[in-house]
């Protein structure tokens, strides 16, 4: 038999309000639950890609703006860093992220500022007389300023050529960023969900079980996935507004486990009345045709009966017909005989035989 396939967005409305329909679900192969649950996490990390990458181009004119107004001119060559003025300069940002950036051209000694490096819980820029060292989330990575200029093809980086070329190469840098953003996303992400799926489907096994339902760890599993589609279209509202707009909602992570424990129960629950009403109907399928089966040799009885009376019937009407006719034969002989018995006994007058001759 030839295996109905849903059609993907199909089967993203069916999972969301069709719970009675979980069956055509788990009817299906379990490579297509597996396909599913890489489209939606296709999507999911195209639109947050999208959102992150909204918010990152938003950074980086901030950035570029504050670079503008609030840093001193200054000069990067393969030879090292040159910075107008006699101090380091030390700038903290703090508002939609943050970040702190050190120039000091007078010192090559990153020990100098361990501290600074160590403590903050935010992106640190240190560039030093002959190396940039950037610590992000505890790693530090170091960058020499000679591989800066042989990258952007050009003898000495200023504040102004600095700012020209990422305003320049804008569409470049987004298309770049978003890319890496999406496969980084798509990668965390769908790790993540096929986590929660194998911790649902567990929860499935055993609500099963209480139910009284038979089903195969697939057929669990292909629920516990379809029982993530909502909660997955709602992270994803959830993520996008935070990242853009700052939106906070206290435990929605707990929101988004409920609502998957909601579905699975509510489908388990279906089935158990589904598998009940379809157990009835059998019963009373069975009780249907056992009356009809019984109904019908009744009727067979009926016709052999009047099959059997027929002949019967049949049978006396011409037995009586020939009593009839033997009764009459016999009337009709015994008149015979008393009609000669009267000739015998009272005999007529014979003609005159001389009369005749005459």
């Amino acid at each position: 038999m030839e295996e109905k396939k849903i059609p993907f967005f199909k089967k993203i409305i069916l999972s969301v309000k069709d719970l009675d329909k979980y069956n055509l679900l788990i009817g299906e192969k379990f490579r297509r639950s597996i396909f599913y649950l890489l489209g939606l996490m296709l999507i999911y990390s195209l639109i947050l890609s999208v959102a992150i990458t909204y918010k990152a181009n938003q950074y980086i004119d901030e950035a570029c703006d504050y670079v503008r107004n609030n840093i001193s001119n200054f000069t990067i060559t393969a030879e090292g860093l040159a910075v107008d003025g006699e101090e380091p300069i030390f700038i903290d940002y703090s508002e939609d992220f943050k970040f702190k950036l050190i120039l000091d051209d007078n010192t090559s000694e990153v020990a100098n500022y361990q501290s600074e490096l160590e403590d903050y819980d935010g992106m640190v820029i240190l560039a030093l007389q002959n190396k940039l060292h950037l610590v992000s989330d505890g790693v530090q990575t170091e960058v020499e300023y000679k591989d800066i200029t042989d990258n952007i093809d050009t003898e000495q980086v200023t504040k102004e050529s600095l700012l020209n070329l990422v305003e320049s190469n804008n569409t470049m840098i987004i298309g770049s960023m978003y890319l890496s953003i999406f496969v980084g996303t798509y990668m965390v992400y769908t790790t993540s969900t096929i986590i929660d799926a194998l911790a649902l489907s567990l929860l499935v096994i055993i609500i099963s079980k209480m139910a009284k339902i038979t089903l195969k760890y697939a057929q669990c599993l292909t629920i516990s996935i379809s029982a993530l589609t909502l909660p997955i279209f709602l992270s994803l509202i959830y993520s996008c507004f935070n990242i853009i707009n700052g939106f906070y909602m206290s435990y929605f992570q707990i929101m988004y486990t409920l609502i998957s424990y909601i579905y699975i129960v509510a489908v388990v629950l279906i089935m158990r009345s589904d598998l009940i009403k379809k157990k009835q109907l059998i019963k009373a399928t069975i009780e249907v045709n056992k009356l009809e089966k019984e109904q019908e040799n009744r009727e067979k009885q009926e016709e052999k009966n009047d099959d059997e009376d027929e002949p019967k019937e049949e049978n006396n009407h011409e037995q009586k017909k020939k009593e009839g006719k033997d009764k009459t034969l016999d009337e009709v002989k015994k008149r015979v005989k008393g009609k000669l018995k009267d000739d015998k006994d009272n005999p007529e007058p014979q003609a005159n035989i001389e009369g005749g001759k005459r």
